[in-house]
């Protein structure tokens, strides 16, 4: 009897309640979470575990991660006075307790003349530094807010070699702005490529080739098409010489990245800790399509990773909103119904990492998402073009008194203000 008593008290001292233990994981990075699935049989369903989801959003919103101390909201977005009107951008900055205070911003004077579809790479500022540039205009500039400093970003000896031939157009798509902890500099990553003009009789110009650039020159037959007499097909659009640059504030200076990686696609771009996000639905090759995925480049080894979507929300791909949460990279999944489901990545490059953790009951009126803020705000685009901000905690929504436009895109960055100089000290 008494070795019966002895047994159950040893069962008991090693029995942890249910509750407990689901309080210790829940304050669990998910990255450990999912790894600890195969400690014991529950855990490895704890996401389908209602209560325990309960613990782990509460804690994840109460949590405010440090990436956001002592930091405001900026808004930037496209509209005009009145239909018809030219489009520009307006910047605001958004503060007090429920973001009531909002403050126009004027843009640097590189900007002063053309403020139309001004992007703020990587929707975050470094150290103070905002990066503002535009797709398909290789002008780049770095400003600080709060000194107003700006720095005009040269261009790079590759794009000026191609800018000058009259057999082929270049375009510039930036990718994202960060820091390089690791040698203590600023970084811009972009997308370079050309297509061939095939409309010009005279024949290729030596002196303009693009022997020094590190592209390839188009080909006889790319330059030819134009004799054929028939449309040249839309896969000829497609398969075009491109390359990756990268710019250095430390030299201030582009130079070729010698890397094969998919471009951006969606308009989302993000940046923390060193390392640069973007959608992608091409290929890193010849830029056809596949299936979409997060490309994710560390500015510090100069490396990237690709993170495949969820196999059940491919082909919802165009109803996705990228965006940083709480210190994670979530996408927003929003439908016709307008439920809104968020999910977050535990690890890059572990496609099964995606976590569903918050599902936004249908809200009337709610279009979509441009982005998310601090302490679990989201910010949404009403169908009557107003801004309005979603509490996840309180699940409450107040309008920001702005409104955004439906055709061209609203961003909510993150700003960090600091008197120092671009670059620091």
């Amino acid at each position: 009897m008494k070795k019966s008593v002895s047994a159950t008290n040893v069962k008991d001292r090693n029995h942890i309640p249910g509750d407990l233990v689901f309080s210790i994981l829940s304050k669990l990075p998910l990255k450990s979470l999912k790894r600890f699935g195969c400690v014991h049989k529950s855990w490895a369903f704890l996401f389908e575990n209602f209560h325990f989801m309960i613990m782990y959003c509460n804690y994840f919103l109460s949590n405010n991660h440090s990436y956001y101390d002592g930091t405001s909201i900026l808004l930037n977005h496209t509209n005009n006075h009145l239909p018809g009107d030219a489009f520009y951008d307006t910047l605001y900055i958004l503060s007090g307790e429920r973001v009531e205070i909002m403050v126009k911003l004027d843009w640097p004077p590189p900007f002063h003349e053309d403020d139309r579809f001004i992007d703020i790479l990587s929707q975050t500022s470094v150290n103070g530094t905002l990066c503002l540039a535009k797709d398909c205009d290789p002008k780049c500039v770095f400003w600080n807010p709060t000194t107003d400093e700006f720095k005009v970003i040269p261009s790079s000896p590759f794009l000026s070699q191609l800018s000058q031939s009259r057999y082929v157009d270049p375009m510039v798509y930036f990718n994202g702005f960060g820091y390089d902890h690791v040698r203590d500099d600023y970084k811009v990553i972009r997308w370079l490529s050309y297509y061939p003009i095939t409309d010009v009789d005279e024949p290729w110009d030596e002196d303009l080739s693009l022997d020094n650039t590190g592209v390839d020159e188009p080909s006889d037959e790319d330059l030819s098409l134009h004799n054929t007499g028939v449309d040249e097909p839309k896969e000829e659009y497609l398969d075009v010489d491109h390359m990756w640059e990268i710019y250095s504030l430390r030299t201030n200076s582009w130079r070729k990245l010698d890397i094969e990686m998919p471009c951006r696609h969606a308009n989302e771009k993000l940046y923390m800790d060193g390392v640069c996000h973007w959608w992608s639905i091409l290929d890193d090759i010849n830029c056809y399509e596949v299936e979409p995925r997060l490309v994710s480049f560390d500015l510090c080894n100069e490396v990237c990773i690709t993170t495949p979507l969820p196999s059940d929300i491919i082909e919802r791909y165009d109803l996705l909103h990228l965006t940083l949460l709480n210190g994670s990279i979530a996408f927003i999944i929003y439908d016709e119904i307008t439920t809104f489901h968020i999910r977050i990545l535990g690890e890059l490059g572990v496609k099964e990492s995606w976590v569903e953790v918050f599902v936004i009951e249908p809200l009337p009126g709610i279009e979509r998402p441009i982005g998310a803020g601090k302490n679990g705000h989201i910010f949404f685009r009403k169908d009557d073009d107003e801004l309005v901000l979603y509490d996840l905690s309180t699940q409450m929504m107040e309008e920001l008194g702005v409104k955004g436009n439906k055709y061209y895109g609203c961003h909510i960055i993150i700003y960090k203000d600091t008197p120092l100089p671009i670059g620091g000290l």
